[in-house]
């Protein structure tokens, strides 16, 4: 009798199993299909792998079975998701915890609170070196004794190698904050931010501008006019100058719509060495440091003449990994694989160095992924591939990495924060779980990061001008949790939102579950 029974779990499990094997054959659910047809995006465009996520409470694992793909072992460009790739080797390889030191050495002395020498910076390639951490470091050398600087000043951005910016990504636009380049000594991303207030009154507007420079002037000479705030750029001319004594001179002329309460316009600088030093010299100042003269920049190395007067170590690794993956950052995921190359291979860092890191990672989890080409490690490529199979396995990687925690929580939630906080804002207002529904989603997800233990879409998205993508997590609002990568590579791409939305919506919906059940 008890063989019997056996007989018949085994049997109903490989019945299960044949069902779902038979819906993961490649698929498109209804309303993906009616989407595609409304976006005119061919199918031979689109890849799409699904998989459920279940876990194993006694191993405390988790395990995934197909449940829906289209075309997913074909090698697409996964613009931005290959971020989640980058930045999960990173918190395994280097912990969560991890900090960036930046040094400042002297070839001078202290003395009655000057400083006779010059000041040398060494950067480590710290992704998130804001006025805020400039602050801190520039405090501790005033806590040392120093109060006057009789020197000049030297920037030592040895820990990359030069290829590093040679092989930057160009769309012939280097004034867009997202083509920043790597630097070892990067500062608040290279970039000037200019704040817009309108004052409905005097029909005038204020420019506020961070990081604060030591010569800067802003000429601004916008109006406010009647208008909504779609498309507020297009009235405005903008330009940046840097002047021949070190300083800059922003310009604003156009009409700046009354319908927008506030917005941001970012400009990268293009001297990286102006913008540093004058915001130095700008953050000594206003800590009370005073200067004996004029600096002089200069780039340099670290030599036996210098001594070390200041250590400061940056923001944790993770801190970083949530700028990275919800607000899409580019320059901080190279220079995360940056990191790895210098930290597992000795510096100076390159990119190749880095590639190479991460995919021997991949491979110590007998993940082999032929197809899988990394260029910078941020997506901001035309030639990085990778299959939205392999990427659900390194979703699937993620939940059962030691940094679970912070993995998922530096993902973007759909209707909250990050580049997913417009998205399916509707179909989550659709839905609202009862008190009934408490305990099985407690069974279901207890063993889940807390971060994705909430209905909704955790998800890593992605674009290009001819790539659409999206990566992560949907709860569903039963509670089945469910991986997902899907990739578009076509020139209508930006046209295929509906497409991904429709997914995702699916999912919310426990269209798998739906459609197991009809199967059996």
């Amino acid at each position: 009798m008890l063989l019997k029974r056996h007989l018949l779990i085994l049997t109903g499990f490989v019945l299960a199993s044949q069902s779902f094997n038979l819906l993961a054959k490649d698929f498109l659910p209804p309303s993906v299909e009616s989407a595609i047809k409304k976006s005119a995006i061919p199918k031979e465009a689109i890849s799409i792998s699904v998989s459920k996520i279940t876990s194993q409470k006694e191993h405390a694992t988790f395990n995934s079975h197909d449940v829906m793909h289209w075309q997913e072992n074909l090698a697409m460009n996964p613009a931005s998701t290959i971020k989640l790739v980058t930045s999960l080797a990173a918190m395994e390889m280097l912990g969560p915890q991890y900090r960036w030191k930046t040094d400042l050495f002297t070839n001078g002395q202290i003395s009655k609170g000057t400083l006779r020498g010059d000041l040398l910076i060494r950067g480590s390639g710290d992704p998130k070196l804001i006025p805020e951490e400039v602050n801190k470091f520039l405090a501790n050398l005033k806590a040392s004794g120093v109060k006057n600087i009789h020197g000049d000043l030297i920037f030592d951005r040895s820990a990359y190698d030069k290829s590093v910016k040679e092989s930057s990504f160009s769309d012939d636009d280097p004034t867009r904050s997202y083509n920043v380049a790597p630097d070892a000594l990067l500062f608040a991303f290279n970039s000037f931010s200019f704040e817009f207030y309108p004052n409905l009154d005097n029909r005038l507007v204020v420019i506020k501008q961070t990081p604060r420079m030591a010569n800067l002037s802003i000429n601004n000479n916008l109006v406010v006019v009647d208008g909504s705030c779609t498309n507020w750029r297009d009235g405005i001319k903008m330009s940046l100058k840097a002047e021949k004594n070190s300083g800059w001179v922003a310009s604003f002329n156009g009409h700046y719509p009354s319908a927008c309460s506030t917005a941001n316009w970012n400009i990268v600088a293009s001297d990286s060495d102006q913008f540093l030093s004058q915001s130095l010299i700008a953050a000594w100042q206003d800590l009370g440091g005073t200067w004996g003269k004029k600096p002089a920049i200069k780039s340099g190395q670290l030599t036996e003449s210098f001594r070390p007067i200041v250590t400061h170590f940056g923001i944790p690794l993770y801190e970083s990994v949530k700028d990275i993956n919800k607000l899409s950052n580019n320059v901080m995921a190279r220079q995360v694989l940056l990191t790895l190359a210098i930290e597992k291979n000795g510096g100076p860092g390159n990119t190749n160095n880095g590639n190479m890191v991460v995919k021997s990672w991949l491979k110590k989890y007998q993940l082999d992924m032929p197809e899988l080409v990394i260029e910078n490690g941020s997506g901001l490529s035309r030639i990085e591939r990778i299959s939205s199979k392999n990427l659900n396995q390194v979703l699937l990687l993620g939940l059962n990495s030691s940094t679970r925690d912070y993995f998922t929580e530096s993902l973007p939630i759909a209707g909250v924060d990050g580049t997913m906080k417009h998205r399916l804002i509707d179909k989550l207002r659709q839905h609202i779980p009862r008190k009934s529904d408490a305990q099985v989603f407690e069974n279901n997800l207890s063993q889940f990061p807390k971060p994705i233990k909430k209905y909704g879409a955790y998800i890593k998205t992605g674009s290009l001008a001819d790539v659409r993508s999206i990566s992560g997590y949907v709860v569903s609002k039963t509670g089945q949790v469910y991986a997902i990568s899907s990739f578009i590579n076509h020139h209508n791409a930006g046209a295929g939102r509906g497409i991904h939305d429709a997914l995702m919506s699916w999912l919310l919906d426990d269209g798998p579950q739906q459609l197991h059940a009809r199967a059996r």
